[in-house]
This record gives structure tokens, C-alpha cells and sequence, in this order.
């Protein structure tokens, strides 16, 4: 755990959103070089980016306020900096920037999808090696070999300390998986998966409908080793109910696609292949 990356002048750059801020410049950047190699291009602009970004702000922060706190409180939604984020709050709040700077730019929706999500998985990627520094997210109590403890003031600390499993004169929390780790070498699979599977579209959305199974399974898995996530649903966390919708929704559209209801496979245009060997980010 390092959530101070660096300090210049008294200034400090926490990890957490350095790590944020640092997947959205790059990842926006990239989707944005990787659109217009498309062909036909796709002319993004970094603005795409920032509407997404902005709307997936305000998005997790009201999901975390709706499920961790009390409703009179939503107006603190805009207090951006202080903490408090909810990864599905985001991406619903992301897909609304972004569909907006689409319909009103015009551009094709689904292929804008296809693109960007690829650069998605990357940046959240990047966000979880924040969460790492940071010491959120954490796991659940283990004792498998790679388990991290966590020092005194962290959020594993202080929670096994408010269940009495350690006392004030322990230097560090319990052992725990290293759950934000997990993640990063899940999505960073699927960020490769992403971009091989381009290469094969089969059709227009069906890149969004892989990342959407995907990460649904992968989210869902991780769940179960959490330590900071309440089972109050049906002995399920929010997010795993939200990953199952993810890989139910991703599996009727394939089965819908099979069916013939979105025509023949879109066929991948001759450039494409050089654009999908790019790589990095998320607009969103």
C-alpha cells in the first residue's frame, strides 16, 4: 500500500485518482488514434472522452451515495473529489457521456462501442492498480500463499479492527487476497481478448456484448473473495446481481444474433485488421 505516489511542493498526488486520471488521458488518446485507423474512420475527439469521464464521475459517485449512504445526500454527487466511487455507478453514468457526444456528432453507435470498450478494460486496468496503492477494494481474510496484509490506517486495518479480529497493537490487518490484483489480471486478459475478437467482429456491438460477458464473469467471480462488500442480496453483493444482468443480457444478444435477428455477421472491413493491432484505454 503507497496512496501517496508523489508529493511536490506539499502537494499530493494520491494514488487512486493519479491512477484514474492517468488511465482516462491515455486510454481517450488511444481509442481516439485507434477509431480513425477504422474503415471507414471513425473521427473521435478527446471531448468524447470527457463527457464519458465526467458522466462516469457522477454516475459512481450516486451509486455509491444510493448504496452506501441515504438518499438526502445525493446533491453531494457533484463533490467529485472526496471519495466514495462505485465501479457499475460509473460505467452507467460513462455509457450516458458518451451516447450523447455520439448523437449529437452523429456517429455510428455501435462501432463507436466496439472501439472504445476494448480501451475500457485497459483503463479499469489501470484504475485497480490505483485501488492496490490505495488499499480499497480489499479481500477477504485467507491464507494462500500470495495473501497481503495491509499497515495500520489502511480500510482493511481498520475494518478487522472494528470486528475485534485484531487489536490496537497489531502493526498490520489479517492476511487478505489481493482482490484489486485479481481484477488487474482479469481485465488486462480481457483487454487482450477484446482485441483479438475485433479482428473477428462477427458483428456491430458484438465486441460491447464480449466485454459485457467478460467482465460480468470475472466481477462476479471476484465477489466471492471481497472483504468489503456487504451479501445483502439474496447472500449476493449489488455487484454480482449487476454482474449476473451483464452476462445475461451479453448471452441473449448472442443467442438473438444466432437466431438471425441482426442479419448476417457484419463483415470486417479490409482495414480494420491493422486498426484492431492497436491497443490501450477507455473511453468510458
Amino acid at each position: 500500500m503507497h496512496d501517496t505516489i508523489l508529493e511536490i511542493a506539499g502537494l499530493k498526488f494520491h494514488a487512486y485518482p493519479t491512477m484514474l486520471a492517468a488511465a482516462f488521458l491515455t486510454c481517450t488518446l488511444l481509442a481516439c488514434r485507434a477509431a480513425a485507423r477504422q474503415q471507414p474512420p471513425i473521427y473521435l475527439n478527446p471531448r468524447g472522452g470527457l463527457c464519458a469521464f465526467a458522466g462516469a464521475l457522477l454516475g459512481a459517485k450516486i451509486f455509491w451515495i444510493l448504496q452506501y449512504s441515504q438518499i438526502q445526500y445525493l446533491w453531494r454527487a457533484l463533490l467529485f473529489w472526496e471519495g466514495g466511487l462505485v465501479y457499475y455507478g460509473g460505467l452507467i453514468g460513462g455509457v450516458i457521456g458518451i451516447t450523447g457526444y455520439i448523437l449529437w456528432n452523429r456517429l455510428p453507435y455501435l462501432r463507436v462501442g466496439d472501439v472504445c470498450v476494448i480501451y475500457l478494460a485497459l483503463g479499469q486496468a489501470i484504475t485497480r492498480c490505483g485501488c492496490f496503492l490505495n488499499g480499497c477494494c480489499w479481500g477477504a481474510v485467507c491464507d494462500v500463499p500470495w495473501a497481503v496484509r495491509f499497515p495500520k490506517h489502511s480500510y482493511a486495518y481498520k475494518n478487522h479492527l472494528d470486528h475485534g479480529w485484531i487489536d490496537r497493537a497489531s502493526e498490520t490487518s489479517l492476511p487478505v487476497h489481493p482482490t484489486q490484483l485479481y481484477m488487474v489480471a482479469g481485465l488486462l486478459t480481457i483487454f487482450l481478448l477484446l482485441r483479438w475478437a475485433h479482428r473477428k467482429n462477427l458483428f456491430h456491438g458484438f465486441i460491447v456484448t464480449l466485454y459485457c460477458f467478460s467482465y460480468g464473469v470475472l466481477r462476479f467471480c471476484v465477489e466471492f473473495l471481497r472483504g468489503d462488500s456487504a451479501r445483502s442480496v439474496f447472500g449476493m453483493t449489488v455487484s454480482q446481481i449487476l454482474s449476473l444482468a451483464l452476462i445475461i443480457g451479453a448471452a441473449v444478444v448472442v443467442v438473438l444474433w444466432r437466431s438471425g435477428v441482426f442479419g448476417r455477421p457484419a463483415a470486417v472491413a479490409p482495414g480494420d485488421e491493422a486498426d484492431q493491432n492497436t491497443g490501450s484505454g477507455g473511453c468510458g
